[in-house]
This record gives structure tokens, C-alpha cells and sequence, in this order.
């Protein structure tokens, strides 16, 4: 569109630094990921969306560059638009009379900052300037939303730093509160925060009437929880400057960034130029019959609820909340971990309430997540709460161990391609545990540390995690074939490392282990094996086969047909599945990257603090966490 700007605008170094800090910004990966949400974006049927370089980038940096993020917000975008017919219909266009009259009147302020300011982007809103008798709420909300799109597509610290908005309630009598229309209120604020790439940082009305101060604030029970965090509410004149310094304000506002008829001047002009943006603006949007799982649902019941809030979208962005299981699994599922699907949901809104009373704690939410982490703990609340925080604070404290913050995805990746770790494709039986091969000769000792092996393997076992329901429910079956390992790679495996890894796998991860069978085991193997075992539990103990070189002794447990075809079986070669791997871990890679949001902060936990000198016991076993 020739009213867009240039593709990818260049930030100034301060603001690049804040988008490399805050948003999970890789300079270099950038035109990758657009890329990939172009190449997403031309796949769904239901979309048609704009697809310049700039506005798929105010979509990254707006979901902290997780691709499935952004995905999903996209959707949001053009599903919401469509949902709130009243403020974007045919009207929005920069020549129409409306919408340039409510612009010259300066009910609404876009200000400008300088070059060198790396704080949010700021608007003032002139609640009481504009006649109820001659324009709507909606008239008003409609220009506000172009003038979002247009910050959303050319101011850099609206995309990084998010925005402001100051609402001067001067001149607002009753007139104009009945007027607001609180569920379109509601609604567009819905649509601000869950569909507009831009972070809303906050919303201060300033100059409210005394008389309406307290009636105001009970108009804030329909604002969405997460904006009515930002809202302050003041009828000091004053209190404007707590939030914007003056060089910031117009000149009617004690500031020093020219007069509102400038500003308003300089806004007309603006909008002039994105006129075929705003044109083009009407071919794009989502058609519900099209979309891979429609609903027959009315489009305002499908996105909002009764008080107006955005409700989830299930569509192809992302998987469904809880995949559903094949038969066969979902009678394990029920049978030995005592799973009762009617009781999921509510099992897990308490472990969601029961996250975000943690203060110390900031961990996943999403259903699959947890409804995987109930299914390692066999539906015990307890022991699945426990497990959640035990996760994330051993993988907090022990980055070198587990993967954990800032992974160097590039050199694991160049780890799991040597194939130490092969994940075959078919379950033991067809129907029981994931079966793992581990081939510790494979990596050179002299170059990789065994803890950095262990990293790589954490990436597939991140994966296996977040989509391999097999391995959830009927737990891990691992198979170590020690084929010409040497000295250089027992070495490495110290008792401290061992006994970090064996609790980890144990008391942190849902990822039931079912077996390890130790194969082709050299000379002096006892001796280590023996000094590592007690290290591990009575459980785990229980769990381990030692065959040596005898084959038929594997086979008695795992039959030959489950083995990859460099084994004499037909679970896949070991080549294509490390291809296959590969392929789904640099899927993951904004995954990684998000990663970073999550973990505990030992100094806000409620009550006695995790002490780590003596967190694993002689027998290898995790301290009581207090969890609740």
C-alpha cells in the first residue's frame, strides 16, 4: 500500500535496546519471523489481513515475539473489528466530513514526542469538547481507532513501549456520562487490549467533576481486570503532570509542544496520507464460514461475554485448549492416572487461582500446560501444585542443568544433531510409553560437557511436554546403549550432576519414567553404576535394567520390531528422525525465547525460603516446598 511506510523502519538505538530488553527482540531474526507470519497468514482461509513488513512487526513486538501470539492476536484483530460494527464500518475513511470535524474540534490528541524519548507514545482524550446532540460515542471511538491503527503502524514508541492515555473529563456533565454507552466501552477496551498490537500502560482521567467522582469510578466495573489495574481516576487539574512531563503537553496544558491547533493541524494531515490505507481496510477482515472449525454462533456471543469481555477464540491460530485424546489413550488416562473428564475444567481454574496466588511464582497458565502437569501427578492438586513450583525453581536456580534462561538453541541444536537423543515414533506395544534411545558415544567429550547434552535432550523434552500425549500419560521408557563410550564420558556424569538430573526427572517433571535399560554396557560400567545408584530413589532404582551386551534380554521387554532400523527394528531410521526433530525444535525457537517470562523469585516467597545448600537429601530427595 503506497500509504504505508517503508517496510521495516529502523529504531533508534535507545528504543532498540528496550525492544532487545522487553520484548525478546533478535534484530537478525526479525525478517524470519515476519515471514513466517506471512506464510501463516496466506494459509487460512477465513483471513484477509494486510501483510506490509511493519504492521506483521507491530504484531511480534505487541506478543513479545511469540509467533503463536501474534497468530492468535492477528485473528483477534480483524475478528473483533468485525464484532463491533457501530465503530468500524464503511465510515471509517480519512476524507469522510464526521471524522475530520471530530479531528479539528481536538477531542482527540495524538502527541507528538521527540526523537530521543523511549517512553510510551502519549493521547489526550477531550471527553467534555464535543456536542452529544450532534455525534455518538461511537463517532468519537471510531476516529480514536484509526488513530491507534496509524500509531500502531508508524510510532516506534507505541510498538515498544506501549501507550497512554490521558482523559480529560473538563466540561463532562451527566449528559455525557449517560451517553458513554458502557457495553461499547466495555467491548472497544476488550478489543484495545486483547487485538491491538499496542500495550496500554495505563489510562488516567484527569478534571472529573466532583459531583461524578464517585458515580465515575463505579464505571470502571466494566473495563476488563487487567486495564482497570492501569486506571487512576482525579479531579486534580494537577495530577495530569504525575503522569506526562511538560515538554510533552500542549501549550493549554502548561507544556511546551506547540498549541492543540497545531497538533490538530499536523493530525488532519496525517491521516490524509494513510487515505488508502484506510480504503484498503475494507477488503480485509475474516469470514466465519471459512475458518477450519466455525461456530454457529452470533459474532457479538462468540467474542464477548455478558459484560462485554473477549472470550477465547478457538480457532486454527492455536491448538484447542486440551487436545483430545485417542480412545485407547483416554481410557489409560482414566484407568491408571484416574482422570475424570468432567472434573478437568475445574481442576484446572483451581490450579490457575491457585498460580496467581504465588507471588514468587510466574509460570504457565494455558490449559494444555497444566492439564498435562494433573496428568504426571495422577490428578492429585497437591502434588501436581508442588510439582509446578518445583519445575520452575530448580530450572531458576540451576540453569546449567536444565533448560532454562537465555538457551543457546543454535548450539544445542548442533548437540541433537549428532543423534545422542532419538525419540521413536511408536510407543512400545502401540499403545504404552514413548520409547527414547540415548547413545552417549555419539558426542565428542573433549568438545561438549555432558550437562550441555543434557540441555539439548531438555529441548525435546520441553517439547514432548507441551504436545506428546503419550509420553504424558503413559509415561517415558528409556533405552542407553553405551556402545564405545569412554572414560571422558563417565567422567563427566559427577555425583553431584547425577544426583541434580535423577531429581529433577523425579520430583520435577510429569513426564512419568517407566524404564532405563542400560545396553552394551563396558568393562568398570558396575563400578560407576553403582556409586550413582544410590543417588536415586527407591522408585527409580526399581526402574533399571542392566543387559550388557544380551540382546534377547532387551527383547524380552522392548521387542526388536520397536527399535529404530540401525537396531534390526522398524521404529523409524535414526537419520529421518533427527531431521523430523530438528525441523520441531526450530518451530519452538520463539518458544525458547518466551521462556525468559517464566520462573520464581525465592526473595517473594511466602514463607520460609528454599534453602538450596541442603535441598536434595543423601537419598536424593526434593525438600517439602511450601505450596500452599
Amino acid at each position: 500500500m503506497s500509504s504505508s511506510p517503508n517496510p521495516i523502519r529502523t529504531l533508534s538505538p535507545a528504543l532498540q535496546k528496550v525492544a532487545i530488553e522487553e520484548l525478546n527482540e533478535v534484530p537478525s531474526r526479525v525478517e524470519s519471523d515476519i515471514a513466517t507470519l506471512k506464510e501463516w497468514l496466506q494459509k487460512q482461509p477465513h483471513i484477509c489481513a494486510c501483510l506490509e513488513d511493519q504492521f506483521l512487526l507491530s504484531f511480534l513486538r505487541g506478543s513479545k515475539f511469540s509467533l503463536e501470539k501474534a497468530k492468535h492476536k492477528i485473528d483477534r484483530f480483524y475478528s473483533l473489528q468485525a464484532a463491533i460494527p457501530e465503530v468500524f464500518n464503511e465510515h471509517r475513511l480519512a476524507d469522510d466530513a464526521q471524522v475530520l470535524e471530530i479531528i479539528r474540534m481536538g477531542v482527540i490528541l495524538r502527541i507528538p514526542l521527540d526523537k530521543e524519548d523511549t517512553g510510551p507514545a502519549v493521547t489526550i482524550i477531550r471527553a467534555g469538547s464535543y456536542d452529544i446532540n450532534k455525534f455518538k460515542f461511537q463517532d468519537i471511538i471510531r476516529v480514536g481507532s484509526m488513530f491507534g491503527e496509524i500509531m500502531m503502524l508508524e510510532d516506534d514508541n507505541a510498538s515498544v513501549s506501549g501507550y497512554l492515555e490521558i482523559m480529560d473529563m473538563t466540561g463532562v456533565t451527566g449528559a455525557n456520562l449517560f451517553a458513554l454507552q458502557p457495553q461499547l466501552l466495555s467491548k472497544f477496551s476488550a478489543y484495545a487490549d486483547e487485538a491491538m498490537p499496542t500495550r496500554q500502560k495505563g489510562i488516567h482521567f484527569i478534571n472529573v467533576p466532583k459531583a461524578f467522582e464517585m458515580g465515575f469510578k463505579s464505571l470502571l466495573g466494566w473495563f476488563p481486570g487487567k486495564i482497570k489495574e492501569r486506571v487512576s481516576v482525579s479531579s486534580d487539574p494537577e495530577a495530569i503532570f504525575e503522569r506526562i512531563p511538560k515538554n510533552c503537553l500542549p501549550v493549554e496544558y502548561g507544556g511546551t509542544k506547540g498549541t492543540m491547533k497545531d497538533i490538530t493541524t499536523e493530525m488532519e494531515a496525517k491521516l490524509s496520507s494513510y487515505r488508502s490505507y484506510f480504503q484498503d481496510c475494507q477488503h480485509f477482515g475474516t469470514n466465519d464460514k471459512l475458518r477450519e472449525e466455525p461456530k454457529n454462533l452470533n459474532p457479538e456471543e462468540s467474542h464477548f461475554g455478558l459484560d462485554g469481555s473477549f472470550r477465547q477464540l478457538e480457532t486454527s491460530t492455536e491448538m484447542p485448549s486440551i487436545r483430545p485424546l485417542s480412545p485407547e489413550l483416554q481410557k489409560n488416562a482414566n484407568e491408571v492416572l484416574g482422570e475424570v473428564p468432567d472434573k478437568l475444567e475445574d481442576d484446572i481454574a483451581a490450579l490457575r487461582q491457585w498460580i496467581k496466588q504465588q507471588p514468587h511464582l510466574k509460570a504457565r497458565t494455558d490449559d494444555q500446560f497444566l492439564v498435562n502437569f494433573l496428568r504426571g501427578c495422577k490428578f492429585s492438586l497437591e502434588r501436581t501444585k508442588a510439582k509446578i513450583d518445583r519445575f520452575y525453581t530448580l530450572r531458576t536456580k540451576y540453569p546449567e542443568f536444565y533448560l532454562g534462561h537465555n538457551v543457546d538453541v543454535d548450539k544445542l541444536l548442533d548437540i541433537f544433531k549428532l543423534g545422542t537423543i532419538v525419540v521413536l515414533p511408536r510407543p512400545l506395544n502401540d499403545n504404552g510409553p514413548r520409547l527414547a534411545l540415548i547413545r552417549m558415544a555419539t558426542y565428542d567429550p573433549t568438545k561438549y560437557t555432558f550437562q550441555e547434552v543434557n540441555r539439548a535432550g531438555g529441548l525435546m523434552q520441553q517439547i514432548m511436554l507441551d504436545e506428546d500425549d503419550v509420553a504424558i500419560v503413559n509415561g517415558l521408557i528409556s533405552i542407553l546403549d553405551l556402545s564405545d563410550v569412554t572414560m571422558g564420558h563417565f567422567l563427566q556424569m559427577t555425583p553431584s550432576f547425577a544426583k541434580k538430573m535423577t531429581v529433577f526427572q523425579e520430583e520435577a517433571l510429569p513426564l512419568r519414567p517407566q524404564g532405563i535399560h542400560f545396553l552394551n554396557t563396558p568393562n568398570g560400567f558396575e563400578t560407576v553404576f553403582n556409586m550413582i545408584k544410590p543417588m536415586m530413589s527407591k522408585k527409580q532404582q526399581g526402574r533399571l535394567y542392566v543387559h550388557g551386551n544380551k540382546w534377547e534380554s532387551l527383547y524380552d521387554q522392548i521387542p526388536k520390531k520397536y527399535l529404530p532400523v540401525e537396531y534390526g527394528g522398524e521404529n523409524g531410521s535414526i537419520p529421518e528422525l533427527i531431521k523430523d526433530w530438528e525441523q520441531r525444535i526450530l518451530a519452538y525457537r520463539n518458544y525458547w525465547e518466551e521462556e525468559n517470562n517464566y520462573g520464581t523469585d525465592e526473595r517473594l516467597r511466602v514463607g520460609q525460603p528454599v534453602d538450596f545448600e541442603n535441598l536434595f537429601g543423601l537419598q536424593g530427595s526434593f525438600r517439602q516446598l511450601n505450596v500452599d
